[in-house]
């Protein structure tokens, strides 16, 4: 990406004492594509709106941003105030948002696919989801935050699919910046997963991730009380969980505020 453009992204930081005017504002500046409702899957995946893609809105020059992502991304609610969309806007970014139920790096695609729902159709993981997306958006910033619903199959296989889920990113959108969002859950932000700190910095070192801005916003929760950030399901985060991960999440994006070395 261009110094001009990461400028525009430092440029369009927004301070939290914003927050509250530009959420309300964000059903504005977001346009409505799709909001399709949730699937019943295993205990990461439900309760949750299904898939919901957010348009740049014309003549906006703003920098956006593109989601892909799970339950988890797209939130308990409006999906302008999901953790998601809420960080886009103290970014200054427009939130283009592609979140589908019971979906990851592997799941939803060939080794579990499933009906999401009767308007949404069969499932498609993250890699099965880019040509369509590619189609209606050109964002500067692309957040893959998944994994969470990948922990059936064996580590390996998991670990394949991310490194060609960045692969497809990094040729589709070659002038976005790239993020990979560490997955952890709420209810214990410790618990990695499976997806260990070896693990985590073998994907970092492949050719494909290099330039990729790899975050662990939920660790910063760790040791604390999240009883009270959880939906009655005791997995997904309510209205103050989504709040503070978008405010882990922000932080964890201070690097893109940086203007672009020459």
């Amino acid at each position: 990406m261009t110094r001009v453009r990461l400028r525009a992204l430092a440029a369009a930081r927004l301070t939290r004492w914003d927050l509250a005017i530009l959420v309300c504002a964000a059903a504005i500046a977001i346009a409505v594509v799709t909001v399709a409702g949730s699937a019943g899957t295993d205990a990461a995946t439900a309760s949750a709106p299904a898939d919901v893609a957010r348009q740049q809105v014309a003549e906006d020059d703003r920098p956006s941003a593109l989601f892909i992502g799970d339950s988890y991304t797209a939130g308990n609610g409006l999906a302008e105030m999901s953790y998601a969309c809420t960080t886009a806007v103290r970014m200054g970014w427009l939130c283009n948002l592609s979140a589908v139920t019971g979906t990851g790096y592997i799941s939803g695609g060939p080794a579990n696919r499933f009906v999401v729902d009767e308007y949404t159709g069969p499932s498609t993981s993250f890699t099965e989801r880019i040509p369509r997306l590619a189609t209606v958006h050109d964002p500067d910033v692309v957040v893959l935050d998944g994994g969470r619903n990948d922990r059936f199959p064996p580590p390996g296989d998991v670990y394949r699919e991310m490194v060609a889920t960045i692969e497809d990113v990094r040729r589709t959108w070659p002038e976005a910046r790239v993020v990979f969002v560490r997955p952890r859950l709420l209810t214990d932000p410790a618990d990695d997963l499976g997806f260990d700190d070896e693990f985590i910095a073998r994907l970092a070192a492949e050719p494909a991730a290099q330039g990729v801005l790899f975050v662990d916003p939920l660790a910063s929760l760790t040791g604390g009380d999240t009883s009270g950030l959880l939906t009655e399901d005791h997995t997904h985060p309510n209205a103050h969980g989504s709040q503070a991960i978008g405010t882990a999440l922000t932080e964890a994006l201070e690097p893109l505020g940086q203007p672009a070395p020459s």
